[in-house]
């Protein structure tokens, strides 16, 4: 089930389709008011993980507040010992592309003199897969 968060009651919609308990696993690429919002309906015992501030701000859950709630939050900053690991993945990551393993979702496409509308449709959310501009 996927619950749209922009609609004023996706937080009880993700309790209800979890039986109340909610979320296992979150992964919160927002911030701000919604990954708080996204923290509250996290099962205790599950995982948040923080990836990212699209809202303007990264989610902070205090060490305290995530013991208490029984939840592990899983920083950004365990990306960082990613470092060594890029040059090998992308390789590889590269060549099960070229061999048509995987494919990017590519939702659509605009000429180059029509970036700014490329951009309002990714900042608008009508944007589905990869956004490519043609040159």
């Amino acid at each position: 089930m996927a619950v749209d968060y922009t609609a004023p009651d996706w937080t009880a919609r993700v309790r209800e389709a979890t039986g109340g308990t909610g979320a296992d696993l979150v992964f919160d690429g927002v911030g701000g008011r919604i990954g708080r919002e996204a923290f509250t309906v996290t099962a205790r015992g599950g995982r948040f993980s923080v990836h990212g501030a699209a809202g303007g701000e990264a989610t902070v859950i205090g060490p305290d507040e995530a013991r208490r709630r029984g939840v592990e939050v899983i920083g950004i900053e365990q990306l960082y010992g990613f470092g060594p690991h890029t040059g090998r993945w992308a390789r590889r990551m590269m060549t099960r592309a070229a061999a048509g393993e995987i494919r990017p979702v590519i939702g659509q496409t605009f000429p180059l003199h029509r970036a700014a509308a490329a951009h309002a449709a990714m900042e608008d959310r009508t944007a589905l897969g990869k956004t490519l501009l043609l040159l």
